[in-house]
C-alpha cells in the first residue's frame, strides 16, 4: 500500500483517491442542479395578476413542462370562462423548426427559439401560416413564469401577458 505524505500528515493513496472521486461526484452534482432548466416542473396560471385583451380569462390553466429524450414535452389543460376544459400538447424543441400541436383550437403548428435559459420565443401557427407569437420568461428566481401571447387579427386582436407560478 502507497503512503503519501502532505505535509504534515501521512495518507493512504486509496483513500486520497475515493475522496477525490466523492468530491467530483458532489461538484458535478451541484453543477448539474444549477444549470438544470428551470422551465421543467408544473406551473398554475393566477388569473388575477394576467391580462385577458379582449378576454373573458379561462377559469384555470396548468402547464406541466416535463424532460423527455427529444428534449421537452408540454401538456397545458385549460378550463375556459364557460367551464370547458381541453388539452393541448406539444414538443418543446428549440431549434427555430416548426413541430405539431395536438389538441384543439386553431394553433396547429409551432416554431421555438431558446434565447437563454430563462426566455424563449415562440411563432405560433395554422395550416402553415403565421397567426401568433408569444414570448416566454421565466423570473430569476424561476418562480414566476410570464407568457405575452400577441394575435393581431383585423377583427380580433389578441394581446394577453399570462402570469404563472411554479408548483
Amino acid at each position: 500500500m502507497d503512503t503519501i505524505l502532505i505535509w504534515p500528515v501521512k495518507c493512504n493513496a486509496d483513500r486520497v483517491a475515493t475522496t477525490s472521486k466523492l468530491v467530483l461526484v458532489t461538484l458535478l452534482g451541484a453543477v448539474y442542479a444549477f444549470c438544470a432548466d428551470p422551465l421543467i416542473g408544473t406551473w398554475r396560471l393566477n388569473v388575477s395578476n394576467s391580462k385577458f385583451n379582449p378576454g373573458p380569462a379561462p377559469r384555470s390553466q396548468t402547464r406541466a413542462y416535463k424532460a423527455t429524450p427529444a428534449g421537452i414535452g408540454v401538456t397545458v389543460t385549460t378550463t375556459d370562462a364557460r367551464g370547458k376544459t381541453t388539452t393541448v400538447e406539444f414538443p418543446a424543441v428549440y431549434d427555430g423548426k416548426t413541430y405539431p400541436v395536438k389538441g384543439p383550437g386553431p394553433i396547429d403548428a409551432l416554431a421555438l427559439v431558446k434565447i437563454n435559459n430563462f426566455q424563449s420565443r415562440a411563432t405560433l401557427k395554422h395550416a402553415g401560416t403565421v397567426i401568433a407569437s408569444a414570448e416566454r420568461t421565466i423570473s430569476e428566481d424561476g418562480r414566476v413564469l410570464t407568457i405575452s401571447y400577441k394575435q393581431p387579427d383585423a377583427d380580433r386582436p389578441v394581446d394577453n401577458v399570462s402570469v404563472y407560478e411554479k408548483q
